[in-house]
């Protein structure tokens, strides 16, 4: 909806982006607002923006300076239903910090839904990482790492109950970080070896926590246990080799990488979708599943010839050719300077998001 930045108030979302007298964007689309954007866009003499109809905590935004109109109920947008899964989740943790054991009835009542709408929208599963802040981080990788999972599952041609199944353990596979130390969960800097020793064992109280209920399918269970495991023995608790990892953990640990790299965190900056995949496709024959590093990179590198990019440099580029090689490094024209570029031979520029 369109709204007057006076109106403004932080934790609302960008449903398009803001211009001003360049035609480079001062912010970009899904940037959830803070004061200090907030002062920017009263800076820049921007009169009203484009937001979406909810804030990032998933209640519904009312401008208290216009007048609230009766509308008919509408089912819940994709984002919409995303920070409802986030805050759901939190509450859930919550319960688990407290030593509650997990309430299946009501993780399927938060996830499952969001499952279901993100197989009807996969383009939006792939920019989730956009809303991920570095407080809430562990709320949003848990929902991020079940839909991209499901995605996955889908583009891999499993059926439906699998597809539900894959995301419900990717729901709940960090549930154990409940039983860690949260001082060291919310720390600022590197852990120290001590501390990441402690972190490694989340997959066991993982584990212990989903075992102890007999209503979650122990593919679940074993998703759960193995989602640090690697192919070439280097992953945790347990250092398995590639056929002792269950097919559902496959997915959970492209899923779980591919979020993480790309979402901000507290020792370091969030890094472009499309980098990622070039590195996770590096590492696919020593740690990962190729077949399910593929299906992760046809869903992120979904763009034609025409499309939009923003690159890691801020400019703007059209798609003139792509090489299905190297989907992540197409070749593109600069719009405002009509250069071609040839991304396969810059190595430091890469593409970091598509424009709708």
């Amino acid at each position: 909806m369109l709204v007057k930045t006076e109106q403004l108030v932080e934790g609302c979302i960008l449903a398009k982006e803001v211009k001003s007298i360049t035609t480079k964007p001062i912010m970009t689309k899904r940037t959830v607002l803070t004061s200090q954007h907030i002062e920017i866009l009263e800076l820049f003499l921007i009169d009203e923006v484009e937001i979406e109809a909810f804030l990032s905590n998933g209640q519904p935004f009312n401008p208290q300076l216009l007048p609230i109109k009766e509308e008919n109920r509408r089912e819940d947008s994709f984002l919409q239903m995303y920070f409802k899964a986030t805050q759901s989740y939190k509450k859930l943790y919550r319960t688990w910090l407290s030593g509650a054991p997990i309430d299946y009835a009501e993780v399927r009542n938060s996830i499952i839904p969001m499952i279901e709408k993100s197989l009807l929208y996969p383009e939006e599963v792939f920019t989730v990482y956009h809303y991920t802040n570095e407080e809430e981080y562990i709320f949003h990788h848990s929902v991020a790492v079940s839909i991209i999972a499901a995605s996955i599952a889908k583009s891999l041609g499993y059926k439906k109950k699998d597809i539900i199944q894959v995301g419900i353990a990717g729901f709940l596979m960090d549930c154990g970080m409940s039983r860690i130390d949260q001082k060291i969960i919310k720390n600022v800097a590197v852990l120290k070896k001590e501390e990441f020793d402690q972190i490694k064992e989340h997959p066991i109280y993982s584990y212990q926590m989903v075992s102890k209920q007999p209503v979650i399918q122990d593919e679940i269970k074993l998703a759960v246990l193995q989602h640090h495991e690697r192919y070439d023995k280097s992953g945790y608790p347990f250092g398995l080799s590639e056929d002792k990892i269950h097919h559902y953990t496959k997915i959970l640990a492209v899923a779980d990488v591919f979020h993480a790299m790309t979402s901000p965190r507290k020792y370091r900056s969030k890094q472009s979708p499309f980098k990622v995949i070039e590195q996770l496709k590096h590492e696919t024959f020593g740690k990962y599943d190729l077949a399910v590093v593929q299906a992760l990179t046809n869903s992120v590198c979904k763009f034609s010839v025409g499309a939009k990019l923003r690159l890691s440099n801020r400019k703007i580029a059209e798609v003139v050719f792509i090489d299905s090689r190297t989907p992540t490094r197409p070749m593109v024209r600069i719009v405002d300077t009509e250069q071609f570029i040839t991304l396969n031979q810059e190595v430091d520029l890469y593409v970091e998001e598509i424009i709708k």
